[in-house]
């Protein structure tokens, strides 16, 4: 079951005190918090822990907020840097993200508000609102979100349910005093099923208020349904023999189907533990719910399974890839047996590590928190009738969110099948070598590593033909860390370094079929940082570099072959001194994206860039090619 709703990292924990410091014009949080060993924690503790808030800290500017220019079509956008004259951060641009931007047709979309100006004051409600979706032959369906916010308020979740199953989970940036405004589109295509006749949307922000923390976040959410034209058929259904769905996610077994023609599934089926009223619930650390299980009943024509799957870090393990062990796995399993695993994404929310870092970069794929899809499609031919899906998150220090739902495709008559290998077995585990710098216990140096390879497969049978589906993964990770007084009694610093790899295909044959989907992914982060306290403040010195590159492609199928590819990367630094000496606000952050995808034809080309370098607060180029 889900915890109550407390915000990204939950209720401060018993003892702690917070209390707010202003350093120039700027507000922060400070209290103290459990599990305050290594820089990253203490930080964390310092400026982080309060009624509702998050662990990582947050940063007010004074000045107003005024929104950078993007440029396009290969021009630049630019603001003026801060004058000399003025302090950094005096004045903060909107928030920006770096993902690329949703393609859409050029028809004029039918647009159904499903949340008006919904305000999140002190433990809100969510805002529900019933309503009755269009008909039409469709070719994209965009999630489209607007925020506004002001004062002071730490990074909140931001969660949209369609009936229980979730389609969109993101994280509010840290508003100013002048206020803020920020935009994201997603395409949920691919949850189309539950876009149709009467349904009941639900979002929620998890906010808490109190004196010192005002903002409340208000949030606008639009659905915009697109006709199809321009280019762009009518949704299609995905089958055993075009498996691939549309919409945005993080597919670990290939590439979405083409926006101009997007697969959908035959039912979207929510994993609902007992008592739970939506997908996304605790996943802890306590013998009642350090797995979370949901019972399911299936139709008995099932071709294709794809556990669509949200899960991000809360409280005690938001900066597990900083903690020792490292190592993360999200473990699936169906009626007990192994069925999958996910090696998570060290997602750093728009307040984590030192929140000047986000002023208005914001993090790779923060905004947006995409879900994780999951192919069960070995398990479809057995499928039928009632059955139990389980997640548990190997070294969980308590907590993570997580939950999800089904993506089916199904035949017009039964289908039957069995699974013919399963190589995967839990749980999956680490290795650490320790050795203590200048031989002292207290600065230790940790080298983790981790690796993985297995074979699932599985065949299902619709009418007289049988299909079999193969799914290879191998996944690599390490984690080296270096740390100078770890227990944080005095200044203590701390340097981490976490790279993963991750390679999977899957092959699909049967009478006619010859299918293979593949991806190749990577991610790296490193974070040295430092907390130096002193009898008035503390002084955070800190960078976070993050990297992210993915290559997806599918041969064979209806659908010409197709390759996509995505590399981000963000370089951020960021030093703040509160009380007890000059008031330092000092950050500056660069990212770049580029996005390509292709079928091999020149007319389906798409190549999209982008760099924005951040000073201060301020954007002061905004480049961007392509589109």
């Amino acid at each position: 079951m889900r915890a109550s709703r407390l915000g990204l990292r939950g209720r401060v924990l018993a003892g702690v005190a917070a209390a707010a410091l202003v350093v120039g014009g700027t507000s922060l949080a400070a209290g103290a918090a459990s599990r305050g060993h290594s820089p990253l924690r203490q930080l964390a503790a310092s400026v982080g822990a309060q009624r509702g808030g998050p662990v990582a800290g947050r940063v007010r500017a004074a000045g107003h907020a005024s929104g950078g220019s993007t440029g396009s079509g290969g021009s630049v956008g630019a603001t003026s840097a801060t004058p000399s004259n003025q302090p950094e951060f005096s004045t903060v641009d909107n928030p920006t993200s770096l993902d690329p931007p949703v393609r859409v047709p050029s028809t004029r979309p039918v647009v159904v508000t499903i949340a008006n100006h919904a305000p999140f004051g002190d433990g809100p409600p969510p805002a529900v609102t019933t309503t009755t979706l269009p008909k039409g032959r469709w070719a994209e369906v965009v999630l489209d979100v607007t925020g506004t916010e002001k004062g002071v308020q730490y990074d909140r979740l931001c969660e949209i349910f369609a009936g229980p199953s979730e389609i969109f989970l993101g994280v509010t940036p840290e508003p100013t005093a002048a206020g803020i405004t920020w935009h994201v589109q997603k395409d949920v295509t691919g949850y189309l099923p539950l876009l149709q006749g009467r349904q009941t949307f639900s979002t929620y922000v998890d906010n808490y208020t109190n004196s010192t923390d005002t903002g409340v976040p208000v949030i606008t959410a639009k659905l915009l349904f697109y006709p199809a034209g321009s280019g762009f058929q009518p949704v299609h259904p995905a089958s055993i023999t075009n498996p691939a769905l549309g919409g945005a996610a993080i597919d670990e077994t290939g590439p979405a189907s083409p926006a101009v023609a997007p697969g959908v599934p035959s039912e979207v089926v929510p994993l609902l533990p007992a008592g739970a009223t939506n997908t996304l619930n605790t996943i802890g650390t306590s013998s009642s719910n350090t797995t979370v299980s949901a019972t399911v009943t299936l139709p008995h024509d099932v071709t294709t399974v794809t556990l669509d799957l949200y899960a991000v870090g809360q409280i005690g393990d938001e900066f597990w890839w900083g903690l020792s062990p490292a190592f993360r796995e999200i473990e699936v399993s169906i009626d007990g047996q192994p069925a999958g695993v996910v090696w998570p994404f060290p997602y750093v929310y728009t307040g984590g590590v030192n929140p000047l870092i986000w002023a208005p970069v914001t993090g790779i794929h923060t905004l947006d928190i995409p879900s994780y899809r999951l192919d069960l499609t070995p398990f479809a031919g057995m499928l039928g009738g009632t059955h139990t899906i389980s997640l548990t998150v190997v070294n969980n220090a308590n907590y993570w969110l997580g939950g999800g739902s089904l993506l089916l495709t199904t035949a017009k008559g039964a289908t039957g099948g069995r699974v013919l290998a399963d190589t995967l077995s839990f749980p999956g585990s680490s290795q650490i070598v320790t050795q203590d710098a200048n031989g002292d216990s207290n600065n230790p140096v940790f080298t983790e590593s981790a690796t993985r390879s297995y074979r699932i497969s599985g065949n299902v049978t619709v009418g007289h033909r049988t299909y079999v589906d193969t799914v290879d993964q191998q996944l690599q990770f390490e984690n080296d860390q270096s740390n100078i007084d770890i227990s944080c009694t005095a200044a203590c610093y701390q340097w981490v370094h976490g790279e993963e790899t991750q390679a999977t295909s899957e092959t699909i044959t049967g009478p006619g079929t010859a299918i293979t989907r593949t991806d190749h992914s990577s991610w790296t982060i490193d974070a040295p940082n430092g907390y130096v306290p002193d009898s008035g403040g503390f002084f955070l010195p800190a960078a976070v570099n993050q990297q992210l590159t993915d290559v997806a492609s599918q041969m064979g199928g209806r659908l010409p072959s197709r390759q996509t590819s995505l590399s981000e990367s963000i370089i951020g630094y960021g030093a703040l001194q509160a009380g007890g000496g000059p008031n330092i606000q000092d950050g500056d952050t660069t990212g770049t994206v580029t996005y390509a995808s292709s079928d091999g034809s020149a007319a389906s080309q798409v190549l999209y860039q982008r760099t924005v370098v951040a000073s201060g607060g301020v954007i002061e180029q905004d480049l961007v090619q392509g589109g």
